[in-house]
C-alpha cells in the first residue's frame, strides 16, 4: 500500500488508509495497473517524481525555520513564488530540469532516454493496434507528457507501460471518457459535476489555489470522508462517475498547464486526516468504494508531485516507519505531519496561505458540509424479518414517470422492482444478480395505467431482520412521451 501511496493521489490514500483494517481480500474487486503511479487518489514511490534527479537526495528542510522533526520529508520548495496566472519560465530558475524537453532528452534509470521510451511505447502500441490514437483521447500536444506519465509511472518499464496505455485507452472508449473532457474543455466546473452537492457532503475534495511552483493544489478532508452515508445519498455508479469528473478534471488542468509552458506539471495532494475514526473501517461500504476507487485509478498515471498527510495520529511513529520501507529517492514526495503546529511552517513553504482553504489552519469547514439535513430521514423505513418478504407499492397512472429508491440501513437484501399493468402485463425494472447493500435508485414510465411493486427479500437470513429505506415519488410532468404516442404525433 505504501508504493500504491506515493503516485497517485485522493480516492486511492482513502483506499490505502482503509486497507489497514482486518478484512479478507475481495477477490470480486477490479485490480488496478500495478504501477508506482497509478494516480488514483495516490502516489508510487518506487518511482522518482519525474521532475527530480534521478540519483537518491539528501533529505533536509527547505527552510531554515523546518522543524526538525519533519527534516527527512520536506522536499525543497521553489525559491520563487509565481502569480496566479499561468507560469512563466522566465521566473522560475528552476525550470530547465522539469521541461518536457529535458525530460525527454535525459537518461533514466533504465539505460534509455525519455524520447527513446516513448518511442518504444509507440512502437509496441502500433504493433498491438492502439496506435495511432482517438486524438480526443490523446491530442497531439499533449501525447509526449501522457506516454512520458506512463513510462515514469510503470518504472521506467516500456513494455508494462505501453500495455497500461492501450487498456486506458480501451477504458476510456468503452466508458465515455472523452465526453465528459468534452465538457471540462467546454467550461464545465466542478459544481456542476454529476451529484456534486451530495457526494461532497461525504466525500470532500477541494480545488482551492496554486502552489508556488504553479502546480495546482488540491485538498482532500479524508477525516471528513464517510463511507457508510455516502453508499446511502447515492449509487455506486453514481460514485464511479463523479470520481472520474474529479479525475478527468485534474488530468485536463495538468495537460494544459504542461502544454502552455512546456513544464511536465503535477498537482500537490494534500490529506487531511482530522476526524478520521472507527467508521472509515466498516468493511462493507469501504470495499464497495475502493472497488470503484481501483478501477478508475489505473486509468490517471502520475499526477502527484507531492503529498502532504496533515494531522497523522501518532506521525512521530508512522514516519519513522515509511523512512524505513519508502526508498531514499521517493521520500521527499511524501510528507507526514501531527498536528497544525507542525504542519503549518511546511504548508507555507510549498503556496501562500490564500491558495489553501482556511479549515487547514483552524477555521471553519467549507460551507454546505455542516449540518444539512438527509433527505432519506424523510422516507419510509419497513422491517423484513428474517426468514420473510414484504412488498411496498406505489400506483402510477400511464405516461407519468415513477422515481424509485431503496437502500438497507445495515448489511443487505434481496430487491426486485417490477411493474404491473391494468392490463395484466409485467415489466421488471430492476432485478439484480446480487443482494443490494448501498443505495439504488432508477425511473420507470408507466406506458399504462397500474402499480409498480418492490419486493425486499430476506429469506436467506436465519436470524437477522433487515431494516429498509425506500421512496417513491411520481412526477406528475410526463418526462418522455410513450411510443404509441410519438408514432401518433408523426402522422400526418
Amino acid at each position: 500500500s505504501i508504493p500504491q501511496l506515493l503516485n497517485s493521489s485522493t480516492p486511492q490514500l482513502f483506499s490505502t488508509l482503509t486497507s489497514l483494517s482486518p478484512q479478507a481480500p475481495d477477490s470480486s474487486a477490479p485490480q488496478p495497473h500495478t504501477s508506482s503511479a497509478s494516480t488514483s487518489p495516490l502516489l508510487s514511490c518506487s518511482a522518482p517524481h519525474p521532475l527530480s534527479p534521478s540519483a537518491p537526495q539528501t533529505l533536509r528542510p527547505s527552510h531554515p525555520q523546518a522543524s526538525q522533526q519533519n527534516r527527512h520529508f520536506i522536499a525543497p520548495s521553489a525559491p520563487q513564488p509565481l502569480s496566479s496566472s499561468a507560469p512563466q519560465l522566465k521566473a522560475m530558475p528552476w525550470a530547465e530540469e522539469f521541461k518536457l524537453q529535458s525530460l525527454l532528452a535525459k537518461t533514466w534509470d533504465n539505460g534509455t532516454t525519455g524520447q527513446q521510451a516513448i518511442d518504444q511505447m509507440r512502437d509496441q502500441l502500433k504493433s498491438g493496434g492502439a496506435w495511432p490514437p482517438d486524438r480526443q483521447s490523446v491530442p497531439e500536444d499533449w501525447e509526449d507528457a501522457l506516454l512520458l506519465r506512463f513510462f515514469i509511472g510503470f518504472k521506467k518499464n516500456t513494455e508494462a507501460a505501453a500495455t497500461a496505455f492501450a487498456e486506458m485507452l480501451e477504458w476510456r472508449k468503452s466508458n465515455g471518457i472523452d465526453e465528459i473532457r468534452e465538457k471540462l474543455l467546454n467550461g464545465l466546473k466542478p459544481e456542476q459535476f454529476p451529484r456534486y452537492e451530495q457526494v461532497r457532503r461525504f466525500y470532500p475534495i477541494l480545488k482551492t489555489g496554486k502552489d508556488k511552483n504553479g502546480s495546482p493544489v488540491m485538498i482532500t478532508l479524508t477525516g471528513l470522508i464517510d463511507p457508510a452515508k455516502l453508499v446511502k445519498t447515492v449509487t455506486l455508479e453514481e460514485i464511479r462517475l463523479y470520481i472520474i469528473y474529479e479525475m478527468e478534471y485534474k488530468l485536463v488542468t495538468l495537460c494544459q498547464l504542461t502544454a502552455e509552458t512546456g513544464i511536465m506539471y503535477r498537482a500537490l495532494e494534500i490529506h487531511d486526516l482530522k476526524g478520521l475514526g472507527m467508521h472509515h473501517l466498516a468493511a462493507g461500504p469501504v470495499g464497495m468504494l475502493r472497488k470503484v476507487v481501483s478501477e478508475v485509478s489505473a486509468n490517471y498515471v502520475e499526477m502527484a508531485e507531492k503529498v502532504l498527510i496533515l494531522n497523522c495520529p501518532f506521525a512521530t511513529v508512522v514516519r519513522a516507519v515509511l523512512k524505513q520501507v519508502v526508498p531514499a529517492r521517493s521520500q521527499h514526495k511524501l510528507a507526514v505531519m501531527g498536528a497544525i503546529v507542525e504542519y503549518e511552517g511546511t504548508l507555507l513553504e510549498h503556496a501562500e496561505k490564500d491558495q489553501y482553504h482556511e479549515c487547514l489552519f483552524g477555521g471553519p469547514a467549507p460551507e454546505g458540509l455542516e449540518d444539512a439535513g438527509d433527505e432519506m430521514d424523510m422516507w419510509p423505513r419497513i422491517t423484513v424479518p428474517a426468514r420473510d418478504k414484504k412488498t411496498v407499492e406505489r400506483a402510477c397512472d400511464k405516461g407519468q414517470t415513477l422515481l424509485w429508491n431503496v437502500c438497507p440501513e445495515a448489511l443487505d437484501v434481496g430487491v426486485v422492482v417490477q411493474f404491473v399493468g391494468v392490463d395484466g402485463g409485467t415489466t421488471k425494472i430492476f432485478e439484480p444478480a446480487e443482494r443490494v447493500a448501498a443505495l439504488q435508485r432508477g425511473s420507470f414510465q408507466a406506458p399504462c395505467a397500474g402499480t409498480v411493486y418492490m419486493l425486499l427479500d430476506n429469506t436467506y437470513s436465519y436470524l437477522k431482520q433487515k431494516i429498509v429505506i425506500y421512496n417513491f415519488e411520481v412526477l406528475e410532468k410526463q418526462l418522455l412521451k410513450t411510443e404509441s404516442e410519438l408514432s401518433e404525433s408523426t402522422e400526418f
